[in-house]
Protein backbone atom coordinates (compact mmCIF):
# COMPACT_ATOMS: atom_id res chain seq x y z
CA UNK A 1 0.00 0.00 0.00
CA UNK A 2 1.15 3.31 -0.88
CA UNK A 3 2.00 6.04 1.64
CA UNK A 4 -1.08 7.76 0.40
CA UNK A 5 -3.26 5.07 0.19
CA UNK A 6 -2.28 4.44 3.69
CA UNK A 7 -2.80 8.26 5.28
CA UNK A 8 -6.55 8.21 3.18
CA UNK A 9 -7.05 4.82 5.20
CA UNK A 10 -6.28 6.05 8.43
CA UNK A 11 -8.22 9.09 7.77
CA UNK A 12 -11.40 7.38 6.34
CA UNK A 13 -11.28 4.87 9.94
CA UNK A 14 -10.53 7.72 12.13
CA UNK A 15 -13.39 9.79 10.74
CA UNK A 16 -15.47 6.63 10.65
CA UNK A 17 -14.86 6.34 14.34
CA UNK A 18 -15.61 10.29 15.23
CA UNK A 19 -18.45 10.89 12.60
CA UNK A 20 -20.91 11.79 15.63
CA UNK A 21 -18.31 14.03 16.75
CA UNK A 22 -17.32 17.76 16.29
CA UNK A 23 -14.50 16.90 13.73
CA UNK A 24 -12.33 19.71 12.21
CA UNK A 25 -9.77 19.32 9.60
CA UNK A 26 -7.00 20.36 12.31
CA UNK A 27 -7.99 17.52 14.51
CA UNK A 28 -7.75 15.01 11.81
CA UNK A 29 -4.76 16.56 10.10
CA UNK A 30 -2.87 16.66 13.50
CA UNK A 31 -3.73 12.79 13.94
CA UNK A 32 -2.55 11.77 10.46
CA UNK A 33 0.66 13.96 11.11
CA UNK A 34 -0.10 15.89 7.83
CA UNK A 35 -0.34 19.46 7.23
CA UNK A 36 -4.12 20.08 6.73
CA UNK A 37 -3.83 21.73 2.78
CA UNK A 38 -1.68 18.06 2.11
CA UNK A 39 -3.98 15.99 3.35
CA UNK A 40 -6.76 17.32 2.25
CA UNK A 41 -5.34 17.71 -1.35
CA UNK A 42 -4.80 13.86 -1.13
CA UNK A 43 -8.02 12.64 0.10
CA UNK A 44 -9.39 14.79 -2.54
CA UNK A 45 -7.17 13.01 -4.79
CA UNK A 46 -8.17 9.77 -3.91
CA UNK A 47 -11.82 10.08 -2.74
CA UNK A 48 -13.02 13.21 -5.37
CA UNK A 49 -14.16 15.37 -2.81
CA UNK A 50 -13.09 17.30 0.50
CA UNK A 51 -12.51 16.15 3.86
CA UNK A 52 -15.65 18.55 4.57
CA UNK A 53 -17.77 17.19 1.76
CA UNK A 54 -16.97 13.41 2.99
CA UNK A 55 -18.11 14.21 6.70
CA UNK A 56 -20.76 15.68 5.25
CA UNK A 57 -22.43 13.50 2.70
CA UNK A 58 -21.64 10.61 5.55
CA UNK A 59 -23.40 12.08 8.14
CA UNK A 60 -26.25 13.06 6.25
CA UNK A 61 -26.49 9.43 4.48
CA UNK A 62 -26.76 7.76 7.99
CA UNK A 63 -29.43 10.46 8.72
CA UNK A 64 -31.46 9.11 5.23
CA UNK A 65 -31.23 5.86 6.45
CA UNK A 66 -32.40 6.81 10.13
CA UNK A 67 -35.63 8.91 8.54
CA UNK A 68 -36.53 5.36 6.25
CA UNK A 69 -36.13 2.79 8.94
CA UNK A 70 -36.75 4.28 12.54
CA UNK A 71 -39.44 6.42 14.22
CA UNK A 72 -36.83 8.76 15.46
CA UNK A 73 -37.84 12.31 15.48
CA UNK A 74 -36.50 14.78 12.55
CA UNK A 75 -34.94 17.24 15.29
CA UNK A 76 -33.21 14.06 17.52
CA UNK A 77 -31.91 12.54 13.59
CA UNK A 78 -30.49 16.57 12.91
CA UNK A 79 -28.47 16.55 16.45
CA UNK A 80 -27.49 13.24 15.85
CA UNK A 81 -25.90 14.51 12.75
CA UNK A 82 -23.99 16.57 14.34
CA UNK A 83 -26.04 19.86 13.16
CA UNK A 84 -26.89 22.55 15.73
CA UNK A 85 -30.64 23.10 14.83
CA UNK A 86 -33.77 21.06 12.84
CA UNK A 87 -33.68 24.11 10.22
CA UNK A 88 -29.89 23.75 9.71
CA UNK A 89 -29.95 19.95 9.08
CA UNK A 90 -32.88 20.46 6.80
CA UNK A 91 -31.33 22.87 4.26
CA UNK A 92 -28.65 20.79 4.30
CA UNK A 93 -29.92 17.13 3.48
CA UNK A 94 -32.49 18.94 1.03
CA UNK A 95 -29.71 20.28 -0.41
CA UNK A 96 -27.74 16.73 -0.82
CA UNK A 97 -31.23 14.74 -1.69
CA UNK A 98 -33.35 17.52 -3.07
CA UNK A 99 -36.10 16.57 -0.49
CA UNK A 100 -36.90 17.29 2.72
CA UNK A 101 -36.11 15.18 5.24
CA UNK A 102 -40.00 14.19 6.21
CA UNK A 103 -40.76 13.81 2.19
CA UNK A 104 -38.05 11.36 1.70
CA UNK A 105 -39.09 9.52 4.92
CA UNK A 106 -42.65 9.23 3.65
CA UNK A 107 -41.19 8.18 0.24
CA UNK A 108 -39.46 4.85 2.60
CA UNK A 109 -36.56 4.66 0.04
CA UNK A 110 -33.49 4.69 1.03
CA UNK A 111 -30.77 5.23 -0.89
CA UNK A 112 -27.03 6.09 0.14
CA UNK A 113 -25.20 9.35 -1.42
CA UNK A 114 -22.02 8.58 0.19
CA UNK A 115 -20.80 5.06 1.75
CA UNK A 116 -17.89 4.61 3.26
CA UNK A 117 -14.72 4.99 0.94
CA UNK A 118 -12.42 2.05 0.66
CA UNK A 119 -9.28 2.40 -0.75
CA UNK A 120 -9.08 0.07 -4.03
CA UNK A 121 -12.81 0.14 -4.24
CA UNK A 122 -12.95 3.75 -6.76
CA UNK A 123 -16.08 1.25 -8.03
CA UNK A 124 -17.48 2.28 -4.39
CA UNK A 125 -17.05 5.64 -5.73
CA UNK A 126 -18.39 5.13 -9.32
CA UNK A 127 -21.48 2.96 -7.79
CA UNK A 128 -22.51 5.94 -4.68
CA UNK A 129 -22.26 8.88 -7.86
CA UNK A 130 -24.83 6.22 -9.69
CA UNK A 131 -26.99 6.41 -6.89
CA UNK A 132 -26.95 9.45 -6.60
CA UNK A 133 -28.03 10.40 -9.57
CA UNK A 134 -30.69 7.99 -9.76
CA UNK A 135 -32.15 9.20 -6.69
CA UNK A 136 -32.53 12.43 -7.86
CA UNK A 137 -33.79 12.57 -11.75
CA UNK A 138 -36.36 13.90 -11.55
CA UNK A 139 -36.18 17.94 -10.42
CA UNK A 140 -39.30 18.85 -11.17
CA UNK A 141 -40.82 16.84 -8.30
CA UNK A 142 -38.64 18.60 -5.78
CA UNK A 143 -40.00 22.16 -7.23
CA UNK A 144 -43.35 21.39 -6.61
CA UNK A 145 -42.72 20.46 -2.74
Amino acid sequence: MKDSEKIISQTIQYIEQHLEEDLNLNDIAKFTGYSKFHLNRIFSEYVGCTLYQYIMKRRLTKAAKLLVYSDIPIAQIALEANYESQQAFTLAFRRLYLKTPQSYRDNRVFVPVQMKYGIGLKEQKIYANTLYYINHYNKKEMKAA
